[in-house]
């Protein structure tokens, strides 16, 4: 768990923008597993315990203690380990069902994460695919993230070739609220391809 963390770290150092306007999404496998011995953990499973589980999951800890991932957010888990199943199968590994005798038993866990962090972010959803490619299960998630962009930089990435649009007329930018800092627009008349 400690090596993970100093990786976190060295990571979110060179992500972190200058003045501190940061909106990161870390996503992958986190390898972080569940405190508990791998009997109970597997029993747990089986019953669909994921609260008691999810209270001895290593990463949940360190959001909570806020140690290395001050800050940081993770939503609602509500799906089964996404760690480790037999290939091609719904079957974790090393529960024997298969015929199979592993060297190394890997009880379920959720190494497949999805946190984030910053101001505006907020996730709309959070679930796992059901690919059979691996042995992992992936994660998906969708988030609603508020950005703040200037009028010249709105025009030139929205408007700019790579969309292979042009404006016919002018947009109207207008501010819902002086103090707000947000920015709405109207667009006048059609774009064209």
């Amino acid at each position: 768990m400690l090596k993970t963390s100093i990786n976190y770290v060295k990571i979110y150092i060179y992500l972190v923008l200058p003045n501190g306007g940061a909106r990161v999404v870390l996503l992958g496998d986190l390898n972080y597993r569940i405190s508990l011995p791998e009997s109970e953990t597997r029993l747990l499973v089986n019953r669909k315990d994921w609260n008691t589980l999810l209270e001895n999951d290593q990463l949940r800890m360190e959001l909570m203690d806020g140690q290395a991932f001050e800050a940081w957010h993770e939503g609602t888990i509500s799906f089964a380990p996404t760690y480790k199943y037999q290939l091609n199968c719904d079957e974790y590994y090393g529960c024997g069902h298969l015929g199979t005798k592993p060297k190394k038993k890997r009880a379920p866990a959720w190494c497949d994460r999805i946190i984030w962090t910053g101001e505006g972010s907020k996730q709309l959803l959070y679930t796992r695919s059901e690919t059979r490619l691996s042995d992992h299960r992936p994660v998906k998630a969708l988030f609603s993230i508020e950005v703040k962009v200037s009028r010249t930089t709105y025009r030139s990435f929205c408007l700019s070739e790579r969309f292979g649009c042009q404006p016919r007329a002018s947009l109207d930018f207008h501010s819902d609220d002086e103090h707000s800092g947000r920015l709405s627009y109207h667009i006048k008349s059609k774009m064209t391809p």
